[in-house]
């Protein structure tokens, strides 16, 4: 079983305006349709003002950085986005 990591959100306006937010999940795993985020709440990602941008996360020692776009509950700890 992989052991637990983040994942980290940001959001970027115009000028230097910007929202972030990191979030507990247990895994990450990029697919052909985009990324899949388990034991995320989807409830947290409802509960945003904002729509992520940007969505980075932690692999083999190397940190991803990814362009996202819309997301969509699987389930109420599973949540996959588009990526842009």
């Amino acid at each position: 079983m992989p052991a637990p990591t983040t994942i980290f959100l940001e959001a970027h306006y115009f000028g230097e305006d910007s929202e972030e937010l990191r979030l507990p999940c247990e895994a990450v795993a990029a697919t052909a349709g985009g990324l899949v985020v388990t034991g995320l709440e989807a409830r947290q990602l409802r509960a945003l003002k904002w729509r992520p941008d940007f969505l980075s996360y932690w692999k083999d020692g190397q940190l991803i950085r990814l362009a996202v776009g819309p997301w969509a509950a699987a389930d109420a700890a599973t949540v996959r986005f588009t990526l842009r």
